[in-house]
């Protein structure tokens, strides 16, 4: 079975069970920003509720992606499905399908940890960055400006691979690259989670290597890590949400819904996996 098939199929047999044991929630909405016509300079994102309050997002500034969405959900608080009709988005190369299927997957994940008592560590100081000496590369999957600032700051070097190199800045510290494996010369590599929706992950641990670090970021990686530390991801950078409403507050008066959540970090070594988490319900 090819390593890209085999995540997908274990999100959605880890989704299936989760939504087993809690009891299968229901999906309770959807939120989607407007689009435009040009996403490319956008990181945007939507998200998955459930009716007991969890909360999932997932990245859309990626091509058609947004629009399809609004196409198969023009209302999306509207929206109401079951999370296993969802989770079927993992078998499918649609990129909407995948979207949705992860911000379910997440959302279930957030109700999981609730339900266990499981309170993921707080991301102090952003992406475990904090040791490393200067004049270090780090490679970039997906360009994250502030990130780029605060290492390049530093006096560290970044290598971006980038689907849309316009957007990464023309600088000396500052390099893109279209080729995965030029990142196994860098110290770290901090690897975009919308690699999920597209279907890219497994393909570039392959390219980079288990000798370089790889660490996912982004709210899209904010579910049960288990399929991501099985491939030698070293760390995932997620956000948690205490429920919908302040999310959805700072959402309709355009600020910064990021300070709604709390960011977290999971490592192999703080997480007690999915079948200790299980076994408190």
């Amino acid at each position: 079975m090819p390593i890209a098939a085999s995540i997908n199929s274990h999100y959605l047999t880890i989704g299936y069970e989760l939504a087993a044991r809690l009891g299968q929630p229901a999906v309770d909405g959807l939120y989607l920003p407007a689009a435009v016509p040009d996403e490319t300079f956008r990181d945007e994102f939507g998200f998955v509720f459930l009716a007991d309050g969890s909360v999932g997002p997932f990245y859309v500034s990626m091509g058609e992606l947004l629009r399809d969405l609004w196409r198969r959900c023009p209302e999306p608080s509207a929206y109401r499905s079951d999370p296993l009709s969802l989770l079927q988005g993992f078998t499918s190369t649609a990129p909407a399908s995948r979207a949705l299927a992860l911000g379910t997957y997440n959302a279930l994940s957030a109700a999981l940890f609730r339900a266990a008592g499981f309170e993921p560590p707080d991301r102090s100081g952003g992406s475990g960055l904090d040791g490393l000496a200067t004049g270090a590369t780090i490679g970039m999957v997906g360009y994250f400006g502030p990130l780029v600032e605060r290492l390049t700051a530093q006096g560290n070097r970044v290598l971006v691979l980038e689907q849309a190199p316009e957007r990464v800045p023309d600088r000396t510290d500052v390099a893109a690259t279209d080729d995965p494996a030029a990142l196994r010369s860098c110290m770290r590599v901090l690897c975009t989670a919308s690699t999920l929706i597209n279907d890219t992950l497994c393909g570039l641990l392959e390219a980079v290597g288990r000798q370089t670090p790889l660490e996912l970021v982004g709210p899209s990686g904010s579910g049960v890590p288990d399929p991501l530390f099985a491939r030698g991801v070293a760390a995932i950078g997620g956000i948690s949400f205490g429920g919908r409403e302040s999310l959805l507050e700072r959402l309709g008066r355009g600020e910064n819904w990021g300070k709604a959540g709390r960011k977290y970090q999971l490592e192999p070594g703080n997480y007690p996996g999915l079948p200790a988490l299980l076994e408190r319900l």
